[in-house]
């Protein structure tokens, strides 16, 4: 077995046996290579140790048991903490809040189901179909209400040279090409990305041939183009000098992978790999949770 599929492989596995005692030494075991060697080609290939995987996934699936109803004593005991305040820290030092306040949650609003956004359990979603101009809508409140720094007039006549080099061009499902392009924007706005960073992510599918024609190199001055170049850099090279380059990528793959159903079913495993072997490290790597627990999760879903 390839070494990248191995290290899928294992991290397969990590996820269906997240409620029992997991140690280095038992998933090497399974993996067949000594602890040491397999500790070092996890870490290279998943950007993390195998035990700070683990706990992020447990937090992970554990936040979602609270969300959903589950006591948070019995939920810190299934996934291996021996007391509520040893889990209490372990997830406020990765999620950013209390498991309490999702219980809270769960108590007010016992008769909604299906919400995946709520204390950041995850990024946030939008359904789809929903119209390009409900989406730009979404994208001015988000922003708005994360306290991020644009310019409207600016962020407009982004949105407006994205719609004309994406007129007529739709997505596998159906939907106008652009509001790929707008959800794209919407993951990087809630990741706290400023507004260069979410300019480029509704131009990030766009020709460059369109920019000049268009005159984005003197409207909108340097910064979205450099952002854009380091976005094709990573595409090609997956790295890039410029971070923002590889934040956009990531969003774009993330709503990729949301939306995976509606291309070629052939496509679909290759799509999970490569998301686990290249997105989710580089997601590790700026430390963003729910970014990398998402996409790990719906690449398992495929593999």
């Amino acid at each position: 077995m390839e070494m990248e599929n191995w290290v899928l492989a294992c991290a397969v596995y990590i996820d269906e046996h997240l409620k029992e005692e997991l140690s280095v030494e038992r998933i090497s075991a399974w993996a067949g290579y000594s602890p040491w060697y397999f500790s070092r080609r996890f870490k290279a290939e998943m950007g993390v140790s195998p035990m700070e995987y683990v706990k992020q996934r447990r937090l992970f699936a554990a936040a979602g048991e609270i969300r959903r109803g589950k006591r948070i004593i019995d939920v810190a005991l299934d996934y291996g903490w021996e007391t509520h305040g040893g889990f209490t820290k372990a997830f406020c030092s990765q999620l950013g809040y209390a498991p309490v306040l999702l219980r809270a949650l769960y108590i007010r609003d016992a008769s909604v189901e299906g919400e995946q956004d709520h204390m950041g359990i995850y990024l946030k979603t939008m359904e789809l179909y929903k119209k390009p101009e409900e989406l730009w809508e979404i994208l001015c409140r988000m922003l708005n209400e994360n306290g991020t720094e644009y310019d409207l007039g600016n962020l407009k006549e982004i949105y407006e040279l994205a719609s004309f080099c994406h007129k007529g061009q739709k997505r596998y499902s159906g939907e106008d090409y652009i509001t790929h392009s707008l959800n794209v924007a919407l993951i990087l706005a809630d990741m706290g990305a400023d507004e260069d960073t979410v300019c480029a992510g509704l131009l990030h599918d766009a020709q460059a041939g369109a920019w000049e024609e268009n005159l984005m190199w003197k409207t909108a001055g340097r910064k979205i183009p450099d952002i854009l170049l380091a976005y094709r850099e990573f595409e090609s090279r997956h790295e890039c000098l410029d971070e923002r380059g590889a934040l956009v990528a990531l969003a774009d793959r993330l709503h990729n992978m949301r939306t995976i159903e509606f291309v070629d079913p052939v496509t679909w495993k290759k799509r999970a790999e490569d998301t686990m072997k290249i997105f989710s490290p580089i997601a590790a790597k700026y430390g963003d949770i729910r970014l990398r627990s998402e996409l790990d999760e719906i690449s398992m879903k495929f593999l």
